[in-house]
This record gives structure tokens, C-alpha cells and sequence, in this order.
């Protein structure tokens, strides 16, 4: 079973346990994630016991610890990402040289990011040949935090990806760039047409795949133009899709054009349709220009993390993290408030899950990056109201006709 198909299974079973746990009252929790890896084992192993290592990963994660010489088993140091440094520390608690390992994380010692729970263990075991080999990672821990619960299946599978393509492109086996995109968007293509045509019906769910691809390559285009390598097109089952580059923006005028780009392109296509469906008086093609403009324009409402929400700190960066954080605070609120008043509990559910990160320095750390010039600020600034306008007006005109 491919990685990206097991680890959405592996993500929404466990995210559907979360309610049942919080009405059992349970607490403590085990994540188990099996995954094959295209390296023979001793070089699998190597990469999942290392306690210095550079895992490739978007952006490269570095794992950088020592024997702490007081406390047999004890490992210090630290792990850096997009170039900020992490103190981590843990406890081995178990190894089986060549074949399993066990630690503890020193949560009251490492930084507060890794403060999942009480009593966190992690194991991993490695079985294979000199071909291939097999990894199952573990997580044990206690909750104590609400967010905590959906945040551990995607920490582990993270991880397990990070793993895998760090052993494999070591031992030359990690597939081509645009031969893994294709197979990664057809994957989760696949998952999403399915979880829309159970929502929607099934020419409804080939409109959605067809217009959020649109949209997609729009974000991909933008990459292109601002030198930023692409990772790849990535549906989300129930919800839409994102572009996702293999490295950041390097300035506010960068970001602000990748995130435009999705629904500026689309403009193009939702323009074609309604002409289409005047001239030919298509239904199929009218009702494609109305979900277009439906799905870009409330793609574009100023709420982090949508193409609007992007623009918008784009736009305020200028103005301090401070300025950032509360303008997302107030527009996380208000769009829980239309989530609720629309009945998407999808997008409630998404915002609560984000919400941590909007009202952290995570997000507001963005502003950092190179703000605009006046005259990019003007031209993004008038790019978005344009846009805005472009689609209000299609689904006054298109939707207040049917």
C-alpha cells in the first residue's frame, strides 16, 4: 500500500477515534504506523537510531545530540528547522542493536513544541533484507491537551516521511520529482473524488476535482515565476487541495503571488464557462462557473490559512507581528462564526485545528520575510479587491439566476 494512501487512512481513522476517547474518558493513547522503505535495513536502521543526522524534509530537519556524561542513556542537544534551533532531550530506554530502540522524550527539558503529553515513549523496530526493509514507528503517551490528539498522527506520519525519503535517497532508490507528484496527486485525487461523490453525488465531484486542479496549477505557475521548487498538487478528501513547494518565499511580494495566482488564474476558466453556458446554454457548464466562482472567492475571504489569509499578512506584514496576530484572532472568529452559521463543520473543524498556529509566533514569524515595496503593496492590494469583486459579482449575477 503506497505511504501517502496508508497515512491517510492512518490520519482519519485515528482523527475519528479522537471524539470516542474524550467521551471514554481515556487519556492515554498508542500511534502505530507500519511503512516499507526501498534500503536494505542496515541502512534503514542507521537513519532511524541516528542521534546526528540531517533528515530531507521540506525544510531539511537536523537532529544534533550528545551523551549527557552524568546520566547514562541521556541524550542532549537540539533539533533545527528553517534554521532555528530546538533544545531535545531524551531518555534510551531500550536497544536492540540492528533491530529496535526505545526512548523516552524529556518533555520538561526539550522545548514546549514537544510537550505532547505525559510519560511520551517512542519506539521504532526495523525488519527487512538487504533489498528492502520494513519500519513500525510507536507513540505512547498521555494527553493532556485537546489540540495534542490531532496533532500526534500527523507528527508521527511526518516523521515516518521524513525517514523513509532521507533512507531511500541514500540508497538511491527515492523516486523521480514529477514521477512522485503524479502519483501523489492521483492518490489523493482518488480519496477526494471518493469523500466528494459521497457527499455530492458523482458529476459534482468531478466539477470540485476539476476546478480545485485548476486552481492548484495556478499556485504551481506562480512557484514557477518566483523560482520556488514544487513539491507537488495534494487533494484533500472533503475539503480541496494545496500546492505545496519544496522550499519558502523568499519576500512578502512572493508569497502574496503565489497566493493571488490560484484563484487570479481561475478568473480565466470561470469567465470561459459562463460564456460557454450563454452561447450553448449548457447547464453543466453554467453550474461549473458558479461552483468556481463559489469555491475562489470563498477561498479568497481573509482567513489564514486560505489564499486570502495569505494576501492579508502579505499586506500587514509591514505593521509588526503584533498587527498580524490580531487581525488573524479576528478573523479566526469570524470565520468560525460563518462556519457555523453555514454548517460547515469541515471548516469549523479545520479552523480549530489551525487556530493554535494562527495565534502563535509560528504564523506571525512570516513577517520576518522581506516586506513589500509600496508599489507591490498597491498592486497586490488591487489584484485581491479585483479579484473579490470578479467573483461577487459572478455569483450575484449566475447563482441569483437559478
Amino acid at each position: 500500500m503506497p505511504l501517502l494512501f496508508s497515512g491517510l487512512w492512518f490520519l482519519l481513522s485515528e482523527w475519528l477515534i479522537v471524539p470516542l476517547d474524550i467521551l471514554c474518558g481515556r487519556q492515554r493513547r498508542r500511534y502505530t504506523f507500519t511503512y516499507p522503505v526501498r534500503a536494505p535495513k542496515p541502512l534503514t536502521w542507521s537513519i532511524v537510531s541516528a542521534h546526528k543526522i540531517e533528515l530531507q524534509t521540506t525544510p531539511p530537519i537536523t537532529l544534533d545530540t550528545e551523551p549527557d556524561p552524568q546520566r547514562p542513556g541521556v541524550y542532549t542537544g537540539f533539533c533545527r528547522t528553517a534554521a532555528k534551533n530546538y533544545v531535545f532531550a531524551y531518555r534510551v530506554l531500550e536497544e536492540q542493536p540492528g533491530e529496535a530502540l526505545s526512548l523516552e522524550i524529556l518533555t520538561e527539558e526539550s522545548d514546549p513544541i514537544y510537550n505532547f503529553g505525559d510519560e511520551y515513549v517512542g519506539a521504532v523496530a526495523v525488519v527487512g533484507d538487504e533489498n528492502s526493509s520494513t519500519v513500525t514507528a510507536t507513540y505512547d503517551l498521555t494527553h493532556t491537551r485537546l489540540l495534542t490528539r490531532f496533532l500526534m498522527p500527523l507528527t508521527l506520519l511526518r516523521s515516518s516521511s521524513s525517514l523513509k525519503r532521507t533512507a531511500e535517497m541514500r540508497a538511491g532508490t527515492l523516486q523521480s520529482g514529477m514521477q512522485s507528484q503524479i502519483k501523489n496527486a492521483l492518490i489523493t485525487g482518488g480519496l477526494t473524488f471518493a469523500s466528494f461523490f459521497a457527499l455530492f453525488g458523482v458529476q459534482a465531484a468531478a466539477m470540485l476535482i476539476a476546478l480545485i486542479l485548476i486552481h492548484e496549477l495556478g499556485h504551481v505557475v506562480a512557484m514557477r515565476w518566483t523560482g520556488i521548487p514544487i513539491r507537488g498538487i495534494y487533494f484533500v478528501p472533503f475539503f480541496g487541495g494545496v500546492a505545496v513547494g519544496a522550499g519558502i518565499a523568499k519576500s512578502q511580494a512572493q508569497r502574496g503571488l503565489v497566493a493571488i495566482m490560484g484563484p487570479g488564474m481561475s478568473i480565466a476558466t470561470t469567465a470561459l464557462f459562463a460564456m460557454l453556458s450563454m452561447s450553448s446554454e449548457s447547464p453543466t457548464l453554467r453550474e461549473l462557473a458558479v461552483m468556481s466562482a463559489i469555491l475562489n472567492g470563498f477561498n479568497l475571504l481573509p482567513i489564514y490559512p486560505l489564499d486570502g489569509g495569505q494576501i492579508a499578512q502579505a499586506l500587514l506584514a509591514r505593521m509588526g507581528s503584533g498587527v498580524v496576530k490580531s487581525f488573524n484572532a479576528a478573523m479566526l472568529l469570524a470565520g468560525g462564526i460563518l462556519a457555523a452559521w453555514l454548517g460547515d463543520y469541515i471548516l469549523l473543524a479545520l479552523l480549530a485545528l489551525v487556530a493554535r498556529s494562527i495565534l502563535t509566533n509560528r504564523v506571525a514569524s512570516q513577517t520576518a520575510l522581506r516586506p513589500l515595496t509600496a508599489a507591490e503593496g498597491i498592486a497586490l492590494a488591487l489584484a485581491y479587491a479585483a479579484s473579490m469583486a470578479f467573483y461577487a459579482a459572478f455569483i450575484w449575477r449566475l447563482w441569483g439566476k437559478g
